[in-house]
């Protein structure tokens, strides 16, 4: 089975999910949390293979801008065209994701407040990883 954690962005949402996802932890140290790989790298389209599970699940991330559900379509459709048949789900993330995260990456790449922001960013998954955490258990739960 394929795992695809998505979000606008894929970039901070997904891959912490799909780290959550490979590695048993209830919550991510501040050291760590910058090395989760793709994080903060925004490549819309780009499908990233970020490791497999513990059952053998290939998992990956992908930033979907509004277009998650066209996506969604074409790589089932491609699928069947090419008579590939393997089972793939799709889980959305960006409901983890920050409102004006847009606007955070601009000034983090411009090397404004990037100390501030990365502690912004870094707290402001500290808030909510109990959630994330619960979100990636349900998911591993049913596959």
């Amino acid at each position: 089975m394929k795992v695809v954690y998505y979000s606008y962005y894929g970039c901070y949402s997904s891959p912490i999910c799909a780290y959550l996802h490979l590695n048993d932890k209830s919550k991510i140290e501040k050291e760590e949390f910058f090395k989760i790989p793709f994080l903060f790298q925004v490549d819309y389209g780009q499908m990233r293979f970020i490791g497999k599970d513990n059952n053998q699940n290939e998992v990956f991330i992908i930033g979907m801008k509004n277009f998650s559900e066209n996506i969604k379509k074409t790589l089932y459709d491609l699928m069947e065209v090419f008579k590939i048949k393997e089972d793939i789900i799709f889980i959305d993330t960006s409901h983890y994701d920050v409102i004006f995260f847009k606007v955070l990456m601009n000034l983090r790449g411009k090397k404004i407040l990037t100390q501030t922001i990365d502690n912004f960013l870094y707290n402001y998954y500290l808030m909510r990883h109990k959630n994330i955490k619960r979100f990636v258990e349900r998911y591993k739960k049913i596959l």
